[in-house]
């Protein structure tokens, strides 16, 4: 662990990246996939990590040429400093209107499961003033953090999970691949690729990072093992459900946690350990959304103290979680930003970045 230098470690990274990822696609992922290939569902999640494996190659080898820069200043270095500036605000949409759809997600289940009578807004302005007061504490208080709150919350949920995979009925997924065409499994995994949401993160982490040598290394290891985890758990989830059954459940892991017994156990609702999960990996959302957004405006801007930026932030997306009107309007405006700024800053744009950097000998002996 590196103290008091606003740095982190390599497993520090890969707690950071699980906890921004895991938390809604394990909310949403099985009644996604099995909407697109039905009981084959399961299988759209190996495209999709291999996809988001290639995105983090492409960010990581981008970020390892600029490690000491910030997002805004060596975009600039390679486009020029308007695009940059167009590229930097364009960032901060994406991280805005990213949190805000989870915080009005997020709102939804907790008055649906366990906050009957309190005002959404209550639920908003609590969970984003607390993230923002965890944000001004810098990058390695959250490290060090969420370190304590992973080792608290996974191994209760592993093992809820594991006891629901002895209660399952795993015909529920065969034929395997007999009735699902290769282009739906394709497509499938392509628009899967939504849930690794998060990991355009990268492209702001390097200067924050103790080895950045070691990124790359630790984030696709990183992503490789979410991957596996959610295709386990999404297998386990239709095998219980089955494909037809998911698709008219909101959120099928919170129903079948609370319909898992433990043995022995005084717990009424193991729904419970995935809320505190999803209430966890929310606020790790929420509280890299304002740190990195927050220091992209200060870096363009250059004046004022962090906090200001992040009150700014905070005013952002409490407006604009408030936009959609119920959890269709909340699935809908997720696609289009995954289709637009998402993709473009998992993909895209770091991809233009790198190869105009090749092209021009930008980067590493940059201004040497």
């Amino acid at each position: 662990m590196i103290w008091f230098n606003d740095k982190i470690s390599i497993r520090q990274l890969q707690i950071l990246l699980i906890l921004n990822i895991f938390g809604t696609g394990v909310i949403l992922l099985p009644r996604f996939v099995a909407q697109k290939a039905g009981h084959d569902g399961w299988i759209l999640i190996i495209p999709a990590t291999i996809l988001a494996i290639f995105c983090i190659y492409i960010i990581t080898t981008l970020g390892r040429k600029f490690p000491t820069h910030s997002f805004y200043e060596y975009s600039s270095i390679i486009l020029s400093k308007p695009i940059g500036f167009i590229l930097s605000i364009g960032f901060i949409l994406r991280l805005v209107f990213n949190m805000a759809l989870q915080l009005r997600m997020f709102g939804e289940i907790i008055k649906q499961t366990m906050l009957y009578n309190t005002p959404f807004f209550i639920i908003c302005l609590i969970i984003l003033l607390v993230s923002g007061f965890a944000s001004t504490k810098g990058y390695e208080t959250r490290g060090r953090v969420a370190e304590v709150l992973f080792i608290i919350i996974f191994c209760p949920i592993t093992l809820i999970f594991l006891i629901a995979a002895f209660d399952v009925d795993f015909t529920n997924i065969m034929p395997i691949l007999e009735t699902t065409p290769p282009e739906i499994i394709l497509q499938g995994g392509f628009y899967t690729l939504s849930a690794f949401i998060g990991i355009e993160l990268i492209l702001m982490v390097y200067p924050y990072v103790s080895n950045y040598n070691n990124v790359q290394k630790g984030t696709i290891h990183a992503v490789t093992l979410l991957g596996i985890f959610m295709m386990i758990i999404t297998i386990i989830t239709i095998s219980r459900f089955g494909a037809y059954d998911i698709d008219y459940q909101m959120w099928p892991i919170i129903e079948m946690m609370d319909s898992t017994a433990l043995p022995g156990s005084f717990l009424q609702r193991q729904g419970v350990f995935i809320m505190s999960f999803f209430i966890i990996s929310l606020f790790t959302v929420i509280n890299s959304g304002l740190f990195f957004s927050s220091i992209i405006l200060k870096s363009i801007i250059k004046k004022g103290r962090h906090s200001y930026y992040i009150a700014i932030t905070i005013l952002l997306t409490f407006l604009a979680s408030l936009a959609p009107n119920n959890m269709i309007d909340v699935y809908r405006y997720m696609d289009i930003l995954f289709i637009t700024l998402g993709l473009g800053y998992m993909l895209v744009i770091p991809s233009i970045l790198l190869v105009v950097a090749k092209m021009r000998g930008l980067g590493e002996n940059y201004g040497k």
